[in-house]
């Protein structure tokens, strides 16, 4: 009879409502976290960990290659890279000023230093103190091309958009380090006789091998040989070369780090475990620095913090392990 439909429960369908409503709210709860947690990440990676400044120390002992041994040294060697500095940088020069004013044999910067011409207001501050064997810089690709969004992104998919067409003049750049107290090299040499040191610095735009063999034909066979680079690049060339340490930057360490994974990317020819810190190539110790800068345009670091480095150099006719220690300032 037509009453008894009338009385009958709808529950298939009210089951079904129920569902689909609970299935909707917990999308819409899912999609909120997820949007928290990435608004949270993202405030933290641009606000926060951009500026947790670290200065790390690491031991490391040189052997040789491919002359005599020299008598044992050590040196105490701070390496910094990619500050990517503009105008409003006073947090990131303070860091760098308080880690200079201790006794270091050499300072080393590799490349990246300036981002914008404002930045080179920094560059006579950046030494608190001068280092007994004194401060070496060479140049990164930031120094000599102003990049956009449209190079950062399309630049990654296709090449020939990766740098600007215009290159700037660096010439500034180097008169700014200069005052401050670094002397810039430009695929060129420094010999630093009383302590039997030799420092090639290479520029961003790299070096024919056979520019480089005729440098190091100058080097002393039992001399303490460091190449100063910015992108790890043809790695391998340096323990060709007959150097002993070298030391770069460029990656930031990939910048943004999954944990369990690493780097998602390091932008040269670099595996993701091997985005920054000490590596061994042919016999080379080669030290790739996280860096203290991003590039403003995508100031971001994540489980990557910005870093210096002190290197305890050791150099003597046997190779041993290296030992690291992480400290925060």
């Amino acid at each position: 009879m037509w009453w008894k439909s009338l009385s009958r429960p709808t529950y298939k369908n009210f089951s079904k409502s129920t569902g689909d409503h609970n299935w909707k709210l917990y999308l819409g709860l899912a999609g909120l976290t997820a949007t928290t947690l990435g608004l949270g990440l993202f405030y933290y990676g641009t606000r926060v960990e951009t500026k947790r400044f670290r200065l790390e120390q690491l031991r490391v002992r040189t052997g040789t290659i491919g002359g005599a041994a020299g008598a044992k040294q050590g040196l105490k060697i701070l390496h910094i890279s990619d500050l990517h500095l503009s105008g409003n940088d006073d947090e990131k020069v303070q860091f760098i000023r308080q880690i200079t004013d201790e006794d270091y044999d050499l300072v080393i910067l590799t490349g990246d230093v300036f981002e914008f011409l404002d930045g080179l207001k920094y560059g006579p501050s950046l030494l608190s103190r001068k280092p007994r064997l004194g401060a070496y810089a060479v140049f990164g690709n930031h120094d000599y091309y102003d990049y956009s969004i449209f190079n950062k992104t399309f630049g990654r998919l296709n090449r020939k958009y990766r740098h600007p067409a215009k290159r700037n003049n660096v010439e500034p750049h180097r008169i700014s380090l200069e005052a401050g107290g670094f002397k810039v090299l430009v695929n060129e040499s420094v010999s630093i006789s009383e302590e039997n040191i030799f420092i090639v610095g290479i520029d961003y735009f790299g070096i024919a091998e056979s520019e480089l063999q005729k440098l190091m034909a100058e080097a002393p066979d039992d001399a303490l040989k460091l190449a100063l680079f910015h992108v790890p690049k043809y790695l391998d060339t340096f323990s060709k070369a007959g150097f002993h340490a070298a030391f770069g930057g460029h990656t930031h360490g990939g910048q943004i780090r999954v944990p369990g994974l690493g780097a998602l990317i390091t932008d040269s020819e670099l595996s993701r475990k091997n985005a920054s810190g000490m590596i061994d190539v042919g016999g080379t110790k080669i030290h790739v620095s996280r860096g203290l800068g991003a590039d403003p345009r995508s100031n971001i670091r994540l489980f990557c913090p910005p870093a210096a480095t002190v290197i305890e150099l050791i150099h003597g006719p046997a190779a041993a392990a290296n030992t690291s220690i992480s400290t925060t300032i």
